[in-house]
């Protein structure tokens, strides 16, 4: 069992994204269902971050989501769109996002196609805390694995200042 594990794991990572690979944006539902349109966002040159959490309402998930909001307006002057992300059913997300008063958007991804399509790997429903950023020509920007909740958002947030600034 233990090498079958290993062995998707190695298979998730060989066929995952890279920095600077295309991306085929499908589109999505939102936690309240409305329809979200990802290509359409990057084709209005926008880019798009996906920060993928564990589980709505742990600490850590908590904590990554409150500092994504107090950041949001810095976001989106940045022309950033910001979507957390997890395998959560969309009820769960909608109680994260009032109790928190989260902003952004928030993906029920209960059938992974996301994670897949980012080579986020996650085990028994629970993704790895992985963030992606998608820049406006549709290509991946960068990707940040295994991140820390509690300077997640700064970090990406550094480095889109960072790049922007050299335009």
């Amino acid at each position: 069992m233990r090498n079958l594990l290993c062995l998707l794991a190695l298979l998730t990572s060989a066929f995952a994204q890279k920095i600077g690979d295309p991306v085929n944006l499908p589109k999505v539902q939102d936690s309240y269902n409305k329809p979200v349109d990802l290509p359409a966002l990057a084709q209005e040159g926008r880019y798009l971050l996906f920060w993928f959490y564990p589980k709505a309402l742990s600490p850590g998930c908590s904590a990554q989501g409150k500092r994504y909001a107090e950041l949001y307006d810095e976001f989106k002057k940045l022309g950033v769109e910001v979507f957390g992300v997890s395998a959560d059913p969309g009820a769960e997300q909608c109680a994260f996002i009032e109790k928190l008063a989260l902003k952004g958007g928030m993906i029920p991804d209960n059938s992974g196609t996301l994670a897949r399509l980012f080579g986020v790997r996650g085990f028994f429903g629970f993704y790895n805390r992985d963030t992606i950023l998608v820049n406006p020509q549709g290509r991946i920007e960068q990707i940040w694995r295994g991140v820390n909740p509690f300077r997640d958002a700064d970090t990406v947030l550094a480095y889109l200042k960072e790049k922007l600034a050299k335009r």
